[in-house]
């Protein structure tokens, strides 16, 4: 047998762009950042008779490299590879694809669509497709790629639960119902979390400015001549707001129209609930489902508007059985939402070991250097503090004997 032959230069280059993170410049970008040790990238193949592969990374080693297409895992050798080049993260990469698109530009943003798709983006591909519908209600390819997606992420849930319907086993019974929060209760919620120094669009009628002048007139903060107030109902919304804010005009925050999404729960929705929490923890395996215990989470529609602040508002109200809240803003990487999350060899807090029917528990998060664990910091970090008690009445359903046992919190409001 022929010795085996050692990579020539080129290739022993490639095998090391491989583990680096290779993006295109950009504009306060760390384009050196080592890829998280548990994240599988996309790669491009360039092999030695010119053909360009692109797929998953499954692995590069001595006798060269592993890439995964279509679910097939294929090894090429050294001598048939010229070059790997490592994409930038696949969300990293949607965001970049997204900014690009005009919001009107439905055609591309269709073609966007269908690439999360490829990709298993599906929360993301969902979002996008509500705001097509939301410009182009009847558009067929949207509506089409709806059920497509839909059935795909049922299709994965029965994968992960090991089971043989999403919404009923004969171990588990029945999703509990959860009545999601009303559209007037979410715009309340996103006007407690905005920054005012970058809202998104925010609409406050004429009347409502009327009646914030003649209810808090009196107040020092507030115009007192005829002229400035002429001049304040001029004012763009985000400063009626922050003067709302600072009179603590609570009773007029909800008149005020948030028609985009504040930075902290675009955040939320992308990189914790789009990204791990409903795929893991809202499944009917486990806290979607009937044997959830007492912490339950919505799992139906779950990458709709109501679906994602209801569950949001479920984790920030829930107390564990010591009275610790779920969500540690003091110390974000110590919450025991990312705790229980973690591989418990990992954890400052395992998640108990569950097993229901064939299916045990499956950390949401491998590790704290997990890109999904940095980013859930990074949304706790986001959040508005001081922290408001937001005035917004919901009780969750509780499991027969928990009744109590769930604490909600409708105390005052700092903001």
């Amino acid at each position: 047998m022929p010795p085996r032959r050692k990579p020539n230069s080129i290739t022993r280059l490639a095998v090391l762009a491989a583990t680096l993170v290779v993006a295109s410049p950009g504009a306060g970008q760390n384009n050196d950042t080592p890829a998280a040790p548990t994240e599988r990238r996309e790669a491009s193949l360039v092999l030695a008779d010119g053909r360009q592969l692109v797929g998953t990374l499954v692995l590069t080693d001595e006798d060269g490299v592993v890439i995964e297409i279509s679910g097939i895992e294929t090894r090429y050798t050294h001598d048939q590879v010229r070059e790997v080049i490592v994409l930038p993260p696949i969300r990293e990469r949607y965001r970049r694809h997204r900014e690009l698109i005009a919001d009107d530009d439905i055609d591309q943003l269709l073609t966007l669509v269908e690439w999360a798709k490829s990709r298993e983006l599906f929360g993301l591909a969902l979002i996008e497709l509500q705001g097509i519908r939301a410009r182009d209600a009847d558009n067929v390819r949207a509506k089409e790629l709806v059920r497509e997606i839909e059935a795909l992420m049922k299709l994965r849930d029965l994968r992960v639960a090991g089971s043989d319907d999403p919404n009923t086993d004969t171990e588990r019974g029945p999703r509990p119902e959860i009545t999601p929060l009303s559209p007037d209760q979410i715009n309340l919620l996103k006007v407690y979390e905005l920054d005012l120094t970058d809202p998104p669009p925010l609409r406050v009628t004429r009347d409502t400015i009327d009646r914030f002048i003649e209810q808090y007139g009196d107040h020092e903060l507030m115009p007192q001549s005829d002229e400035g107030r002429a001049a304040m109902r001029r004012w763009r919304p985000e400063r009626i707001l922050d003067r709302m804010f600072r009179v603590r005009a609570r009773d007029l925050y909800g008149e005020v129209t948030v028609d985009g999404e504040p930075e902290a729960f675009k955040r939320f929705r992308e990189d914790v609930h789009a990204e791990w929490l409903s795929r893991s923890c809202a499944t009917n395996a486990c806290h979607g489902g009937a044997e959830a215990g007492r912490f339950w989470l919505k799992s139906d529609r779950r990458n709709s508007e109501p679906t994602v602040y209801t569950n949001f508002l479920i984790l920030e109200r829930f107390r564990l059985d010591d009275g610790q809240p779920l969500i540690d803003y003091t110390n974000p990487s110590e919450s025991p939402l990312l705790q229980l999350a973690l591989d418990p060899r990992r954890s400052s807090r395992p998640h108990p070991e569950v097993a229901i029917g064939n299916t045990r528990f499956r950390p949401a998060i491998d590790s704290r250097d997990d890109a999904r664990f940095r980013r859930a910091v990074e949304w706790i970090n986001s959040m508005y503090r001081p922290r408001p008690e937001y005035p917004v009445t919901f009780t969750p359903p509780v499991p027969p004997g928990e009744e109590g046992r769930l604490i909600i919190d409708d105390g005052p409001v700092e903001r």
